[in-house]
């Protein structure tokens, strides 16, 4: 048990890093308050080989350390990022990782094993919904408030530019999902209560 919890608290810290990282790198595009990043891919891969929890509390630990000043989003935190135009997105992502996670186990947890192609369109599904797209259901609103937009203008500020960008990150994750399989599999038990609930996956 005490074995487990250490390798939890390794790999909650390790997906919050890639995170951190994935946040950096940023593209302003122009005339947008929502800079484009690789922060929905790093939601994605928490969600993936983490359990629930542990993806959850990897990037809820990103947004405390910036609630407390480091510039862990886009070079930039404080509490003046964490209510700006992006907090509606910043505050979804541990939700979104816990549903990827959620869904992956459940996907992981199939009593048949599909093919590879069958898969891959199961995962690219399970990242554009959960990974992308639930990040714009609390995003957009907030963006609306934040900046006295209207619907129209947020979605073309916060939403249309990064549709493709989106896909294609669900796209790469899809790759990595099984490619991966039995090594997701494995961390994913590692850290977890039942070691033998996703067998069924392993190749």
């Amino acid at each position: 048990m005490q074995s487990n919890n250490i390798r939890s608290l390794v790999f909650i810290a390790l997906f919050a890093a890639l995170f951190i990282v994935m946040s950096s790198l940023t593209i302003k595009l122009g005339g947008s308050f929502v800079p484009f990043t690789l922060q929905t891919l790093g939601v994605l891969l928490a969600g993936l080989f983490l359990t629930p929890r542990n993806a959850f509390l990897s990037i809820f630990i990103v947004i405390l350390l910036a609630a407390i000043g480091l510039p862990l989003f886009s070079g930039q935190g404080g509490i003046s990022t964490l209510t700006g135009p992006t907090a509606g997105f910043i505050f979804a992502f541990p939700f979104c990782a816990l549903l990827v996670s959620l869904a992956v186990g459940a996907l992981l947890k199939n009593s048949f094993k599909p093919n590879k192609a069958i898969a891959f369109i199961a995962f690219f599904i399970i990242f554009e919904l959960f990974s992308s797209l639930s990040a714009y259901i609390p995003g957009i609103p907030w963006l609306m408030h934040s900046l006295d937009f209207t619907f129209q203008k947020a979605m073309s500020i916060g939403f249309y530019p990064f549709i493709i960008g989106d896909a294609l990150k669900s796209l790469v994750g899809a790759i990595l999902a099984v490619s991966l399989t039995p090594y997701i599999v494995y961390i994913r038990s590692s850290t977890g209560k039942n070691k033998a609930s996703e067998a069924s996956f392993r190749g």
